[in-house]
């Protein structure tokens, strides 16, 4: 099996525990044996911090994986077979104020969905680009796998900045897995054996089939037994993928599934497209925790925890917990599956090629699709029906227009984007929304900040 060099751009993130364990998973298996994992970061001290981490493990555990950090781009991506790509520009501080600021004029935001997601990406667009051209310049044969949010825009401005071999990932589908897993009434770390057949952009994208050990659980009604036989209280509240009871985001899921015949692929973000007002009610209720602090305080306890396996000699690499080991092993499973050929199935963001038929040709659509040496071929699982077509086209353009803006720097087409989303309507708070994050963003917005540029 090939041993391959991998670039991480951005490989200083605490998510790399993920993403370490599941390459030492492959390399024991004797799949990407002796690789060499190149980690790249603007952050010099966390890049060093994992790739000794992973050094000191590797020796350990006697795992065959090599770990160098390089401090200049074109040096990190010089000879790359695969080039992953996990950053965040303005970090999380930056993504708290995405989450934020719209919540102060009673709107959601958040880093991947409407107005917040718009701002997450016109920070990144920049970068995206930049590093396409880099690729292209260095190792134009290297697979781009873009773990970077808003995940379908950023693939979007890698393809047009001329790299093909770019692919997108995002493992929103586990939320449908996982629901899956509960209904069934098995571990959510299961969620392997439940295959979704999944539609639509990220993260608004609906599972068309879904299987469960070769059974087709939308016919002869087995879905709709398992739901009649589960606790729909939502005991679990509001949002909680660990356990078994059903939380609320989950039930809301099942609610939508008996209007519509399916069920949404991305659960977790159903609730910024059919329940605005509720979800708003939760973040603005006391105590409740944003993402970007929670993920903030995960990081400090990740970076914490290997700084003392470094200090004892005692580095073992390993996923954090069920959710940390889905990200790793959804973006080097891919990885592998393209590196040998596998033929395995698996959700990611594309050229539509036709699988979405409601959708443009050329556009970034995330679908499940076949992986092997010629990168991932969508495969159409039928159309969306009729009455979820217009709000999966709406995320699209919405999209559409965000990446235009952040290539441009036209301040207009950032309030189209946001106007084109389902989750904002009013023009009167839009403007108020978006003024207010270009000033809060400002440092990271170049391209909106360019004297005589468009307004």
């Amino acid at each position: 099996m090939p041993a391959v060099r991998i670039c991480v751009v951005g490989g200083g993130s605490p998510y790399m525990t993920s993403m370490f364990a599941s390459l030492a998973r492959f390399a024991k298996s004797g799949l990407l044996r002796n690789s060499e994992i190149v980690i790249f970061d603007i952050n010099r001290e966390n890049a060093r911090l994992m790739a000794e981490w992973g050094k000191q493990a590797a020796s350990r555990e006697k795992i065959p994986l090599k770990f160098v950090v390089r401090e200049q781009l074109d040096k990190a991506l010089d000879g790359a077979d695969f080039v992953l790509s996990t950053f965040r520009t303005g970090g999380l501080d930056g993504r708290y104020l995405d989450e934020t600021i719209p919540e102060k004029f009673g709107e959601l935001g958040i880093e991947t969905v409407g107005v917040g997601g718009i701002f997450m990406a016109l920070r990144c667009i920049p970068e995206v680009a930049h590093l396409a051209r880099r690729i292209r310049k260095n190792c134009p044969k290297a697979w781009l796998i873009n773990y970077t949010n808003p995940t379908s825009m950023v693939t979007a401005v890698s393809l047009r900045e001329g790299h093909e071999r770019s692919l997108g990932l995002c493992d929103g589908v586990y939320g449908v897995k996982w629901l899956i897993c509960k209904l069934l009434k098995i571990p959510t770390a299961r969620a392997g054996e439940v295959e979704a057949f999944v539609s639509g952009v990220n993260h608004c994208t609906w599972a068309l089939k879904i299987f469960h050990e070769g059974r087709d659980l939308y016919e002869e009604g087995l879905l709709e037994k398992l739901i009649e036989k589960a606790d729909l209280s939502a005991s679990a509240g509001y949002q909680s993928e660990a356990g078994a009871a059903l939380d609320e985001v989950q039930v809301d899921a099942i609610r939508l599934y008996r209007y519509y015949g399916i069920l949404p692929g991305s659960v977790y973000y159903t609730r910024y497209y059919y329940a605005l007002r509720k979800t708003l009610d939760h973040h603005l209720a006391p105590g409740f925790q944003h993402r970007s602090d929670w993920l903030k305080e995960l990081g400090a306890k990740k970076r914490q925890e290997i700084r003392e396996q470094l200090k004892n000699k005692r580095a073992s690499i390993s996923a954090h917990d069920v959710e940390d080991s889905a990200h790793g092993d959804q973006a080097i499973g891919v990885l592998n599956d393209v590196a040998n050929d596998t033929r395995r199935l698996e959700v990611v963001n594309v050229r539509n090629q036709g699988a979405v038929p409601n959708l443009p040709e050329d556009a970034v659509v995330e679908v499940t699709c076949a992986l092997g040496s010629n990168g991932a071929l969508p495969i159409a699982a039928g159309p969306l029906p009729f009455a979820l077509q217009g709000i999966v086209r709406s995320a699209h353009e919405s999209a559409t227009l965000a990446v235009e803006a952040g290539l441009t720097g036209d301040r207009k087409l950032v309030l189209q984007a946001a106007m084109a989303h389902p989750a904002h309507r009013d023009l009167d708070t839009i403007e108020k929304i978006i003024a207010e994050l270009f000033e809060a963003h400002k440092q990271w917005l170049p391209q909106f900040f360019k004297k005589g540029g468009k307004k």
